[in-house]
């Protein structure tokens, strides 16, 4: 088993997570874009208007904007990215010191089905991504670069499969992807620890089931 392609995988994405810069995203900020994400997975995206983000945040509509001056899809285009980010600072934080990629996989499964399962907003993120795909309404910069996110953190499954003994697995990894996203059709959560512990363990073993396809 060979370590090269996960570790420069894993600094590769590391090294994209630190390009960003984060500065302008002031506490209110923040708190602006948690609520936009709150009520569009209790709302609907399409339901949410700037009056109700306000509501929601006790203050009235065109202060938004004097956090957003371009208003709705300027909050939905930096929810998107403030979402992918927190993903991401949650998996290098796990995945830190991490060399062996078997046990990289593991983690990645589990913190993906965690957030998946434990955070609404994150099928929210996947429903818009894959909606854009089909319609497009996205501006074309955003999604490039929601393309190339998603294109680094498929790249840590790719690597730590090739360094695990498999062969090329860009579709076997496209099936991964597919059973953690949709967690939450399969989990039979109860709140419990345990319970979560169990399904992540499921979900490892599945995926790498899956890996099984290219040998």
């Amino acid at each position: 088993m060979g370590t090269e392609r996960w570790r420069s995988a894993v600094e590769d994405f590391e090294g994209h997570l630190k390009e960003l810069d984060w500065t302008h995203q002031t506490p209110s900020r923040r708190a602006i874009l948690e609520a936009f994400l709150q009520l569009a997975t209790e709302h609907g995206f399409n339901s949410v208007s700037m009056r109700m983000i306000a509501k929601e945040m006790a203050i009235k509509a065109p202060s938004l904007y004097a956090h957003f001056p371009e208003g709705r899809d300027e909050i939905v285009a930096e929810s998107l990215r403030w979402h992918f980010y927190l993903f991401a600072t949650a998996l290098l934080d796990e995945l830190r010191d991490v060399s062996d990629p078997k046990d990289g996989w593991h983690r990645m499964v589990k913190v993906h089905l965690t957030r998946q399962v434990q955070l609404p907003e994150s099928n929210l993120w996947d429903l818009l991504v894959a909606t854009d795909q089909f319609v497009h309404f996205l501006p074309p910069a955003l999604r490039e670069e929601l393309d190339a996110w998603v294109d680094l953190y498929e790249a840590l499954y790719r690597a730590a499969a090739q360094d695990m003994g498999y062969g090329p697995s860009v579709q076997q990894v496209k099936l991964v992807m597919t059973v953690l996203e949709g967690a939450n059709r399969w989990v039979m959560w109860d709140g419990r620890p345990k319970s979560l512990t169990a399904s992540v363990q499921m979900a490892n073993t599945a995926t790498l089931a899956l890996l099984e396809l290219v040998r």
